[in-house]
């Protein structure tokens, strides 16, 4: 069975609160329309992730909450490392999903956007909420498609 990930940066977030760390940045009115958009879709392609490996920010658990609306409960593991990320991080948690099941990687960029270019070898811009549908062939991963919430509409 071919392996299928998900690779998806956080929805948008506000800066509107000075006081905020950026780690408890939420979701701007955007962000919040624009993650369980990107979930129907996924769904409509048949794209449901049954598990997520996810950065414990608040923009990034709430970009899931959005989510969850559409997808349901899903197993989810909260990890701090996925907090700005290197590329190395990300490569293990794709490296731990299963062959049974779509696995999400919800982060943030740069790494988000690294971590697809290590895989493919392509460079893909990934602005907020956007979603990178790879499929590992014979050991090699390959992007089928990016939703990009602005192309949606």
């Amino acid at each position: 069975m071919q392996r299928r990930v998900l690779l998806m940066r956080h929805a948008k977030s506000g800066w509107d609160d000075a006081s905020l760390s950026d780690h408890q940045r939420p979701l701007n009115p955007r962000g919040v329309k624009d993650a369980p958009r990107i979930a129907q879709m996924l769904q409509h392609l048949e794209w449901t992730p049954k598990s997520v490996f996810i950065s414990d920010s608040k923009r990034t658990l709430s970009t899931l909450e959005g989510m969850k609306e559409v997808f349901g409960e899903m197993t989810t593991h909260i990890m701090e490392s996925l907090y700005h990320a290197p590329v190395t991080t990300i490569l293990e948690c794709i490296e731990k999903a299963s062959r049974d099941e779509i696995t999400l990687i919800l982060s943030h960029n740069p790494g988000t956007e690294m971590a697809l270019y290590e895989l493919t070898g392509e460079f893909h811009e990934m602005p907020t909420a956007a979603c990178a549908l790879l499929v590992e062939q014979d050991g090699k991963w390959h992007c089928q498609r990016i939703l990009r919430p602005k192309e949606l509409d």
